[in-house]
């Protein structure tokens, strides 16, 4: 069991003022940024706690957390990947913007102003490669000393390309002092995802890619071999090795030990099911890595996306595979049966609420999917965001054991949208106040409309206590980032 972090006052506050915002907003028709702005926080926090002898917590389908921009400034923001490039402790994200063409590296300011987009530093990386068409993008180390280094860039457009990216000068804030280079210029392919981990025990981090489906070439995973002397090397110093096919494109990469013989295999999720291919070990890999025959094992054929989450303490974690388009499922809990990987019991996440606050003939389809405790009760929280009508950010929880009850609650984190199209999601601490957030980005329709860009949910437990014990001592106005950023 995992014990709630705090209770008592702010365990009931929470609910009770992401309620209020919530109402406040769907009253004015307005978004709630722009809201606030006219109510003092100091009047709202004394009303919440006037509230309390009345109020019950309970479940609520609509908890709206508050949305902030990190960045609007492109088009079409594709993904978003964390690490911690500066060493400084904090989150920092990369994310590529498909139809503007851009790689760009955002550093976290800290928690007293991560709410103010002017607050990131925002730096081009690209260092000289096309970008257009990005896919993904993705922090390396490539070293292996246990910091980031570099990032990856995976381009499915005209350009088709694979980069590596990393600070070849002094400044990381200095877009000059970046460089790049394609990993790939003589394979043509449309890149979809890479990751960078050790695959054959020799030198530094490994690459890892997936492809789509593109000129009568069947989509496939493939590994680039490090070179011996120090990262990042020369385009010629990587060698290029097929592993297996995959379904119409590579939509999730894992690098991994499914097996526990303490070497790193591949998981993927095509559009049709996830598998793993299992490394066929140092020595195989090191006489002969063009010939070295990858074993496909197939986890699940229904499911795309999908994530890893360690619900029960056994020392082997589960994976969640999200399923939904048009349906009541929106995903597998897949439990992992043995340390082999081959074999899985699967229990249904569904939701009759999913499809019915708007027709449920319009489409809606899961883009990303992670866990963790995010309310910090004892119970795991699955967040999920999508593509097309619907609510763009939403979590479900599970009232009873996952393998004996097939009922979940379901919280929509984001008001209806006629259309929205967020991408994958990721669970961290943004603000560095000891609870999750939600990092994602929101592209729009792309070459229709720009998006919403590279924005973080901020989780509404902790906040409101700073909120409560400030507010109630001195008046504050609203602050510019609030009226600005809010979504």
């Amino acid at each position: 069991m995992r014990p709630p972090v705090f209770s008592g006052l702010a365990s009931v506050v929470a609910p009770i003022q992401i309620r209020l915002f919530s109402l406040v907003e769907a009253t004015n028709h307005i978004p709630c940024g722009v809201t606030v702005k006219y109510f003092q926080h100091y009047k709202i926090s004394l009303g919440i706690v006037l509230c309390l002898g009345i109020a019950e917590p309970g479940y609520a389908p609509y908890t709206y957390w508050h949305v902030w921009s990190i960045d609007s400034s492109g088009n079409g923001a594709d993904g978003v990947h964390t690490g911690d490039i500066n060493r400084d402790g904090l989150v920092d994200v990369v994310s590529g913007w498909e139809q503007s063409g851009d790689l760009i590296l955002y550093l976290n300011p800290g928690p007293d102003s991560v709410r103010e987009t002017v607050a990131w530093s925002r730096i081009d990386i690209s260092g000289g490669v096309a970008i257009k068409g990005i896919e993904d993008a993705a922090f390396a180390d490539l070293d292996m000393d246990g910091f980031d280094d570099a990032v990856l860039s995976s381009i499915e457009g005209d350009n088709q390309t694979l980069g590596i990216h990393w600070l070849a000068g002094k400044n990381l804030e200095d877009s000059a002092d970046w460089r790049g280079f394609n990993l790939t210029p003589t394979k043509h392919a449309g890149y979809m995802k890479a990751r960078a981990a050790q695959i054959d025990g020799v030198g530094g981090a490994d690459i890892v890619a997936g492809t789509k489906t593109m000129d009568g070439n069947m989509a496939g995973i493939f590994w680039f071999k490090a070179l011996e002397g120090p990262p990042p090397g020369t385009v010629g110093q990587w060698q290029r090795f097929y592993v297996g096919a995959v379904d119409v494109k590579t939509v999730t990469l894992v690098i991994k030990d499914m097996d526990s013989d303490g070497l790193s295999d591949i998981v993927f999720a095509g559009r049709q099911g996830v598998g793993w291919f299992r490394n066929p070990g140092h020595k195989a890999l090191g006489e002969s890595p063009g010939t070295a025959v990858w074993e496909r094992i197939l986890i699940t054929t229904k499911g795309s996306e999908f994530t890893f989450c360690d619900h029960i303490v056994d020392s082997m974690e589960d994976m969640i595979v999200a399923t939904s388009h048009d349906s009541g499922m929106v995903a597998k809990w897949l439990k992992r049966l043995d340390a082999t990987g081959r074999h899985w019991a699967e229990y249904p996440i569904t939701s009759d609420h999913l499809r019915t606050e708007h027709s449920s003939s319009l489409k809606l389809v899961i883009k990303g999917v992670a866990c963790g405790y995010v309310d910090e009760d004892d119970k795991i929280d699955v967040v999920f965001t999508g593509s097309g009508h619907g609510h763009g950010v939403f979590m479900m929880t599970p009232r009873t054991d996952i393998s004996s009850g097939l009922i979940w609650d379901l919280v929509n984190l984001t008001p209806y949208a006629n259309y929205m199209k967020y991408d994958n999601l990721r669970l961290v601490d943004m603000d560095a106040d000891g609870d999750l957030d939600i990092l994602t980005t929101e592209e729009g329709w792309g070459f229709f409309t720009a998006g919403e860009g590279v924005l973080w949910l901020e989780n509404p437990r902790r906040p409101v206590v700073s909120l409560v014990k400030n507010t109630l001592a001195e008046e504050r106005l609203p602050s510019p980032s609030l009226d600005q950023h809010q979504r």
